[in-house]
């Protein structure tokens, strides 16, 4: 009997431990099923994913190019009214240097006709005083030349009589000329 409770415990314990392998393999077939809804579901949540961010950077793309049409229409509608003020600012001051660049040539012209009128004139001022001083020299020749002749009147007892020159002469004087026909003037009595 000993031996039919020993079977009998065996045999309870086998079926315990098939009812046991049982259970971890029905375990283990949950657990396989579970991973593998589980990788589905992972699978199925990455695609999504993935989808949802094309579809984002499409969105944000858009996003961008339209922000950066939208910005490059309002900055050029900002800096319209900029432009315009420049271009009329620019247009004003080129007109402005070209009536100073006509004035300033006109400046440039009259001063270089002022300075040929003025060396023209220079040059007939000049003409005229060396013809002056040409008439002075000769006139200044003449008195030197006519200076030995005043002095010898001056020196001599001699007076200008009736447009003639009238001398007191000196009978004792030296004769002059070709046929020694002048005589000597007395000298001129001291005061």
């Amino acid at each position: 009997m000993e031996q039919s409770g020993q079977e009998e415990t065996l045999a309870s314990a086998q079926a315990a431990l098939v009812e046991a392998a049982k259970a971890i393999v029905l375990m283990i077939a949950t657990m396989d099923q579970r991973e593998t809804r589980m990788h589905e579901t992972f699978e199925r949540e990455i695609l999504s994913l993935r989808s949802e961010v094309t579809q984002i950077r499409g969105e944000v793309t858009t996003l961008v190019v339209g922000a950066s049409a939208q910005i490059a229409a309002e900055a050029k509608q900002a800096m319209a009214p900029v432009a315009a003020s420049y271009d009329r600012a620019v247009t004003a001051t080129s007109a402005q240097l070209h009536s100073a660049s006509k004035t300033v040539w006109l400046w440039f012209a009259s001063g270089a006709a002022l300075l040929l009128l003025c060396l023209a004139v220079s040059w007939m001022v000049l003409g005229f005083y060396r013809h002056e001083l040409a008439d002075a020299k000769e006139q200044l020749q003449n008195y030197k030349d006519a200076l030995p002749t005043l002095q010898a009147f001056s020196a001599s007892d001699a007076v200008v009589c009736g447009g003639r020159l009238c001398v007191n002469a000196d009978p004792n004087g030296p004769r002059f000329g070709d046929k020694r026909q002048y005589h000597q003037a007395k000298p001129r009595p001291q005061q």
